[in-house]
């Protein structure tokens, strides 16, 4: 199926991101919840560790975690690029941790050592502290990783009941539209001509085109309801409305079937068959000289109609609502798309053929 909407990304972290005062203002908390976490931490495994430390080691803690948290948001703009959530999602969450992994080592690590031994003249390393600190960073990166994830799934949750709810109506809208342009006056006045005519010249002929002309309808009113069919009875429906244009064309309308019968068991859409041969007659020239020639057939798992392309120079009245309601609701019935191709010469439409479990 075609994009119709942009793929959701992550909103709410987009929304986060751009926000510089939101997004410092809670690295300010972040930065003081971390600090006292650590503390905690610390406390239990140091019997005389004081919990509340000085103000000067919260305003530490605030500017590493100032540092950290900009690099990863830096670092998640590059991956935003390359490697968005909607791309691969495995994969993002793997770089996305690392990266922010390495960050976080990088400033908490290397750049408070760099800092500690320049300014506060600390001689040594305490390996525990350490271990403490990296289990900290996997930790915390992790959780900011998760958190991401969960946004992005919560905005693509969002998206999927937005799409939903859209192909959910378009098929509604589309059923309406379906019913109003089959039982029309156009069509029903086009018959009751041809009926009439073929009362006085031929009376064995309009029995029999009463008998098509009621088959059509009853297909409309009994199946107006269902979203799929199988493609035998499609075809048989088919046949009654082409035997009912034929007469009115005759010989210059011309349709071949030819379907492979194993792909007979599979469904369609109700009148999809009948929608596609309407279209080709009414936007196609059918006269002696240039009869149209329509062909449908299947080829893999579609059902392809074909007709050669002999536009009329001067269309009559298009809502355009044919093609574009098929392909909407296959849309809504299957993943597979509807394909068009638009020759010089041909118009085909391939149609997928649904297999219900």
């Amino acid at each position: 199926m075609g994009e119709i909407f942009k793929r959701p990304g992550n909103k709410i972290m987009d929304r986060y991101l751009k926000n510089r005062w939101i997004r410092w203002g809670l690295y300010i908390l972040l930065g003081i919840a971390f600090r006292f976490l650590l503390d905690v931490v610390y406390s239990l495994f140091y019997r005389n560790y004081e919990l509340l430390q000085p103000i000067r080691s919260y305003l530490f803690t605030l500017i590493l975690t100032f540092l950290v948290l900009e690099g990863i948001v830096f670092v998640n703009k590059r991956l935003n690029v390359h490697v968005g959530w909607d791309k691969n999602p495995y994969k993002r969450f793997l770089y996305q941790w690392l990266f922010g992994f390495i960050v976080a080592i990088f400033f908490t690590v290397i750049v408070r050592w760099i800092i500690l031994l320049t300014f506060f003249s600390f001689s040594y390393v305490n390996l525990l502290d350490e271990i403490i600190i990296l289990v900290f960073d996997i930790t915390i990166i992790l959780l900011i990783t998760v958190v991401d994830l969960s946004m992005f799934l919560l905005e693509k949750w969002r998206f999927s009941l937005a799409e939903l709810e859209r192909f959910r109506k378009e098929n509604a809208e589309f059923r309406f539209e379906f019913l109003r342009a089959q039982v029309n006056p156009h069509f029903l006045f086009n018959s009751l001509n041809t009926l009439s005519s073929l009362i006085y010249l031929d009376q064995e002929k309009a029995e029999l085109f009463v008998r098509e002309l009621s088959d059509v309808y009853r297909y409309i009113l009994e199946h107006r309801d269902q979203e799929l069919v199988s493609l035998e009875k499609e075809l048989e429906m088919a046949w009654s409305y082409i035997f009912l244009v034929q007469l009115r064309f005759e010989k210059n309308l011309l349709v071949n079937v030819n379907v492979d019968k194993s792909k007979e068991k599979f469904s369609v859409a109700p009148l999809t068959l009948q929608m596609l041969i309407e279209n080709a007659i009414k936007h196609n020239i059918i006269s002696v000289r240039k009869p149209l020639t329509i062909d449908i057939y299947t080829e893999d798992d579609n059902i392809v109609v074909k007709n050669n392309l002999q536009r009329k120079e001067t269309p009559g009245y298009s809502s355009k609502m044919g093609i574009r309601n098929i392909r909407n609701r296959y849309g809504y019935l299957t993943d597979k798309e509807v394909l068009i191709d638009e020759k010089n010469d041909e118009f085909i439409v391939r149609i997928p053929l649904i297999e219900q479990k």
